[in-house]
């Protein structure tokens, strides 16, 4: 185990800095809005696996678009992947402190994770913390560093017998995010974080639509003939996340262009055509406004800066849409990576493959996040 205890003055709480100024793991930037609920001694282990996610749309993208002091409504659609981070916690003896297994791969973000979700319970981060994850890339758009926290944080509450209800859990999460600085070890950049990655595991449901402030608005399952098939170019570089958030602040004026001519009709669109569908078991409407607002709403112009050529790239993945072999095709998040929620996964593969991208085949994860394993 590798110890990463704490100072003994525990999270620090940040005084006014430049943009995305980067932070120390632990750091609470918002405290829990409610305070949690009972406390119990603390089970003798815990074992979870938490899903990972994709991230269709934002509903506000101009939102996403400053530092916000790590709160942004920007709201977004995403979709559980079943690909899990598997976490393991135990307590240790009282004054041992946190320590991490040598295996765990970003322990900066797992060390965050724990230290802010032990300050929102009130107890000392005594804990042995074991992560291991199934193969993503990072930094192309599956949230697998702010599920990574989700994961722990909500594997350590649930060590404690869940006082933090899910509700509060999610804005308090979004509001306290980081991911690896780079070029910077051991500090933490400031991320836009919208509540996604976190509700594919604390809400069930395949599809969500998260809100202002994390508030999860629908969550509806993906029909079981419907399966994930993921494309991610081959020529994928991956980068730090001080590069990547300076290449995406020199866009943000074309974020919040977007945002101010569109986001009114992705509500309209939203409320009466695709969340009354989806609540009806048809994800037809809601494909189609996310298809229109990743590719006629100037989105992916707004994210080519995270892979040279990504413009060209949706340009022919386009065509999955006409043919009608995608009932959901979309950049995730910012991207590189393309997704199709398809009854045609060999066909939607196959056109991937021919666009020299990498395939990932998924199925959607209907749950939230599951305990594989503990005793009292």
């Amino acid at each position: 185990m590798t110890d990463v205890t704490p100072t003994a003055s525990g999270p620090s709480t940040p005084t006014p800095a430049p943009l995305f100024a980067p932070f120390t793991p632990g750091t609470v930037h918002h405290p829990l809005a409610t305070p949690p609920g009972p406390v119990r001694p603390p089970a003798d282990e815990v074992r979870v696996r938490y899903p990972t996610r994709l991230n269709a749309m934002a509903l506000q993208p101009g939102a996403i678009a400053g530092d916000n002091n790590l709160i942004y409504d920007a709201g977004e659609v995403v979709l559980s992947v079943a690909r899990y981070h598997h976490v393991h916690v135990r307590p240790r003896d009282p004054g041992a402190g946190l320590a991490l297994d040598p295996g765990v791969r970003r322990p900066d973000l797992v060390e965050h994770a724990a230290l802010i979700m032990c300050a929102a319970l009130g107890v000392a981060p005594d804990l042995a913390i074991g992560v291991e994850s199934d193969p993503l890339p990072v930094h192309a758009g599956f949230g697998s560093s702010s599920s990574l926290i989700a994961a722990v944080a909500a594997a350590v509450n649930h060590l404690y017998g869940c006082p933090v209800d899910r509700a509060d859990l999610l804005p308090y999460l979004t509001g306290n995010h980081g991911e690896e600085h780079g070029g910077k070890p051991g500090l933490l950049t400031p991320v836009q974080c919208i509540g996604g990655s976190a509700a594919s595991g604390l809400y069930p449901g395949g599809v969500q639509v998260v809100a202002g402030r994390g508030t999860v608005v629908l969550s509806v399952p993906v029909p079981e003939h419907l399966s994930l098939v993921i494309g991610v170019p081959r020529s994928l570089e991956e980068r730090p996340t001080d590069e990547l958030m300076a290449a995406e602040v020199a866009h943000f004026d074309r974020f919040r262009a977007t945002g101010e001519r569109w986001s009114p009709t992705i509500a309209f669109r939203m409320l009466h055509e695709a969340m009354p569908a989806a609540l009806r078991g048809d994800l037809a409407p809601l494909g189609s406004l996310v298809f229109d607002y990743r590719f006629r709403m100037g989105s992916i112009e707004n994210c080519s800066f995270s892979h040279p050529g990504l413009t060209e790239l949706a340009g022919e993945v386009e065509s999955l849409w006409h043919e009608k072999a995608a009932t959901v095709l979309a950049l995730s998040s910012v991207g590189p990576a393309f997704f199709a929620l398809t009854d045609e996964p060999a066909r939607c593969a196959e056109r991937f493959a021919e666009l020299d991208m990498d395939v990932i085949h998924a199925r959607p994860h209907n749950g939230t996040y599951e305990e594989t394993g503990s005793a009292r």
